[in-house]
């Protein structure tokens, strides 16, 4: 099974809807700057001291760089309509939503005192290449559009990446904890909830 990406205009709509809400928060950052990032972005001692906790969820939509913005657009377009459908809309957000929200847990656990605001989508799009590789494990696709590979390697190669990255490069301004860990609560949903459907009754 090689994958491909549904067109734009045949995407479900919680997908949609996360692709606007993100294209909206890059837009509010190139407007506002630092004070939103402060505010609605991931800051570990002001989640943690001032607790809040608003900004376990708003921190995912806020993207600072063209770039950044772009790629977690691109793989939510890739990923979202597949999972979605799987799912259904209600569980697909939920998911999504969780994915990041645990990310941010992780993230302010390894540095609770950061003032440095920490934004994107990334962590709860981790959380997506972990639901993609659960549910369609030998699916064919390209690794950095370059590369063919099974689903299920790409999430291995990813982790292990993210996992190196968070150890050997503490304080980059590539936030790879925060992306291991939706990866890692992704997965950890979709095999909780196999075991629950398997259990014996």
């Amino acid at each position: 099974m090689r994958f491909n990406a549904a067109p734009l205009g045949e995407l479900p709509p919680v997908t949609k809807a996360l692709a606007a809400l993100i294209f909206a928060g890059w837009l509010a950052e190139m407007a506002f700057g630092f004070r939103l990032n402060f505010y609605f972005g991931l800051v570990p001692f002001n989640f943690t001291n001032q607790l809040w906790l608003w900004q376990a969820f708003t921190y995912i939509f806020i993207h600072a760089e063209f770039w950044h913005f772009l790629f977690n657009a691109l793989m939510l377009w890739m990923l979202g309509g597949s999972i979605e459908q799987d799912m259904g809309s209600r569980k697909f957000l939920a998911y999504f939503l969780a994915c990041g929200a645990a990310a941010a847990l992780l993230t302010v656990a390894f540095e609770p005192g950061s003032l440095r605001p920490v934004i994107g989508a990334s962590g709860a799009v981790y959380g997506l290449l972990g639901a993609f590789a659960f549910l369609y494990p030998n699916a064919t696709v390209n690794f950095y559009f370059l590369f063919p590979m099974s689903a299920r390697t790409m999430a291995i190669l990813l982790g292990t990446i993210e996992f190196v990255m968070t150890l050997s490069r503490p304080g980059s301004k590539i936030s790879s904890v925060t992306h291991l860990g939706g990866l890692l609560a992704g997965l950890l949903w979709l095999w909780a909830e196999r075991r629950w459907r398997e259990r014996p009754v």
